[in-house]
């Protein structure tokens, strides 16, 4: 079991407290599930539908999710004040040898007032040899307080049944309502104060009318096979969500009108980074057979695009195999490490392939899996040889099958470092749907695995037996996942290999220019690890309408406001330097304090502000008129401030530019510097009226 008893026990440990002034917004959601729906031999929560087709729209809507295996110790409801409500998913009708204290537990929880939202089956029935399942006493009152009876599944003639309510905005998202999808259909009658999202009408049966998707008093439900259609009989298994899980999730859990904290967007630009696992350094290149990918990466990439990040790592353990230390590999690996435009990171000592079992990827003379030598030993190895008089790096990419366990996770965490993979996904032609996108975490009792946002080449390669160019479909996801939601950062994560075909080099070329040629905010690895960890870390506190503080989390620099009329006060909020609306949401940029608030008007902003910029903004001041800050950069830097007086000159001075430029008839100033900082420090720009 991985995190039954850590988990209810940090839940029961830590209530959130109480904030000062102001009411908490509740962000944390519990993800009831059953060990036995884990259909691997491992154990893990990353395998359970909710983790990878349903977490990453609760992510999008600003809420966390905490496993707690249900056969467990299950957390005193009184202790959840910190707590929106519970997600379950169960994948069969009879999840537990005995459902009846999930489901008083259940019911209490309503009772404090938190909301439950059931997926899939209900997963309450009972076991009966004998017989079809049934609902025990318990259950069936806990299902009443949800606001529904549930009189099990319904074998039905689709030919004599049709869809009598459907609603539009929350079903037939990705797949229209097909009755022949179905061969039962879950017979529900809701109770007064329940909402029907979708109602279907029998011919004959129990009940001649079902509501298998609705909004309740108490929460929400969405049971199967009427929320998500799956079909694994096909290569690859696809599926589509019938329901629409942002809107879907978002009324269940009365999110309307709150702020989401947002890693996809940095400034009112999109944000890109790339990072590169240390795997195939040593593999000859087809463009040069005498040279290793890894030098070929280094001349065909990062000396191509010096002006851009990337965050690269390296296997340590190679130095102590005879075959690999030598000193060209050794120079190769310094001027990679070392280039301006490289963030160091390190992936591994040994390279891990399956954590749990502790399996290798190269076979050491003498050596065992070593979880502080995989991690801390490695990245002290990289310090200490391969970056001669350069900051230390403190990244790490995790390898293999990225299932580190509990205490790996903790290790990482408890000595600063900032780890990065696992998750991913992909949206496009041939998997077309949102449920194939992972979410932004892995949570194991305290600790928590940030996931990278993207599959690498080796999901689009056959694991590099080909087609070698099929990496160039990571295009279509990069798109899909920007527009018409934004639901992810740009991340082009690869290997060495993939310097080592032609094929393969051209394709990686093509998503490079795609990303350079996009509005973008390009940094390093770690920055989106830092913003996505304080993704988790913040805390939202509701001052009245309107009006938010935002507690902790300095690195979470963007809270969202989706389907919102109103513009920050700009007068009357702290820490917001400025905002944008696109995609019909309102992007609010903060700053880097650790305490901001957000206050909103229906009056139009006044004063300058940030509307977009395509590097990172520190220290910023509204003065006469204008605005000081600092900025730092990488790609030719990009600037667009708002609230100024229309078809005025403003004087423009630092970073390299010196220039009166004028607002348009809006008072919007568009600033296009010559350069950018890249890894030098930040500099100084004012903007002021001219006299």
């Amino acid at each position: 079991m991985i995190l039954a008893l850590a988990g209810a026990a940090a839940l029961a440990a830590a209530p959130a407290p109480a904030a000062a002034e102001g009411t908490l917004v509740p962000r944390k959601v519990i993800a009831l599930y059953s060990r036995e729906n884990i259909r691997k031999e491992f154990k893990d929560v990353s395998y359970l539908q909710l983790h990878q087709h349903g977490e990453m729209a609760l992510n999008h809507l600003g809420l966390e999710l905490e496993y707690v295996e249900a056969s467990g110790p299950l957390p005193d409801p009184a202790s959840l004040d910190g707590y929106r409500g519970v997600v379950t998913w169960f994948e069969q009708p009879e999840s537990f040898s005995d459902p009846r204290p999930v489901c008083r537990w259940l019911s209490s929880v309503m009772r404090s007032g938190l909301k439950v939202v059931m997926l899939g089956y209900p997963g309450v029935y009972s076991r009966n040899p004998k017989g079809p399942p049934a609902l025990s006493p318990e259950c069936s009152e806990m299902l009443r307080a949800l606001g529904a009876e549930v009189h099990g599944a319904y074998t039905f003639d689709p030919l004599s049944a049709h869809v009598a309510l459907s609603d539009a905005k929350i079903m037939g998202f990705e797949r229209k309502i097909d009755l022949f999808d179905a061969p039962t259909v879950p017979l529900v009658r809701l109770l007064p104060g329940a909402t029907a999202y979708l109602t279907i009408a029998l011919s004959e049966g129990p009940l001649r009318r079902t509501s298998p998707v609705a909004l309740t008093p108490r929460g929400a439900l969405a049971l199967a096979p009427f929320f998500l259609y799956s079909n694994s009989e096909v290569e690859p298994a696809q599926n589509r969500w019938i329901v629409n899980p942002f809107l879907f999730f978002e009324e269940a859990f009365r999110l309307q009108g709150l702020p989401r904290p947002d890693v996809t967007t940095l400034n009112g630009r999109r944000v890109y980074f790339s990072h590169l696992d240390g795997d195939g350094f040593f593999n000859r290149s087809e463009l040069d057979r005498r040279k290793w990918s890894g030098e070929i990466f280094l001349t065909e990439i990062l000396e191509r695009y010096p002006t851009s990040p990337f965050s690269v790592s390296m296997i340590t353990g190679y130095e102590d195999l005879a075959a690999f230390n030598d000193d060209e590999s050794k120079t190769i690996i310094k001027r990679i490490l070392n280039r301006t435009n490289v963030e160091p990171a390190s992936h591994g000592y040994a390279h891990p392939m399956i954590w749990h079992k502790g399996t290798l990827a190269l076979d050491i003379p003498g050596y065992q899996m070593d979880a502080r030598k995989e991690i801390l030993g490695s990245i002290d190895f990289i310090n200490k040889n391969m970056l001669p008089g350069r900051g230390a790096t403190n990244l790490f990419f995790w390898t293999g099958d990225c299932l580190p366990s509990m205490s790996d996770i903790a290790l990482a965490e408890g000595a600063g470092v900032l780890a990065l993979n696992g998750g991913g996904g992909r949206f496009d032609s041939r998997f077309p749907s949102y449920s194939y996108l992972y979410p932004l975490s892995r949570l194991l009792g305290a600790s928590r695995q940030i996931y990278a946002m993207s599959f690498n080449e080796e999901n689009y390669t056959n694991l590099g037996l080909g087609p070698h160019y099929g990496f160039r479909e990571l295009i279509e996801t990069l798109e899909r996942t920007g527009r018409p939601l934004r639901v992810r950062p740009v991340d082009v994560y690869i290997h060495y290999y993939s310097a080592e075909r032609y094929a393969a080099l051209e394709s990686l070329r093509k998503i490079y220019d795609w990303a350079f040629s996009q509005p973008l905010i390009p940094v390093f690895a770690s920055r989106y690890v830092d913003s996505a960890r304080d993704f988790f870390s913040m805390r939202v506190v509701k001052l009245g309408e309107g009006r938010f503080r935002l507690e902790g989390g300095p690195s979470m620099r963007t809270v969202r406001f989706d389907r919102e009329t109103r513009t920050p006060d700009l007068t009357a909020s702290r820490g917001v330097i400025g905002f944008k609306r696109e995609l019909g949401s309102l992007y609010i940029f903060l700053d880097e304090s650790d305490l901001r608030e957000v206050a909103l008007s229906k009056r139009p902003a006044k004063g300058p502000y940030l509307s977009e910029a395509n590097f990172e903004v520190f220290v910023w001041k509204r003065a006469a008129g204008g605005v000081r800050f600092k900025k730092r950069g990488w790609w030719k830097s990009q600037l667009v401030l708002g609230g100024l007086a229309p078809g005025r000159s403003y004087h423009v001075r630092g970073a390299g530019l010196d220039a009166l430029l004028k607002t348009d008839g809006a008072g919007m100033l568009k600033v296009d510097f010559p350069d950018s900082e890249h890894s030098r420090p930040a500099r100084d720009v004012s903007v002021e009226p001219a006299s």
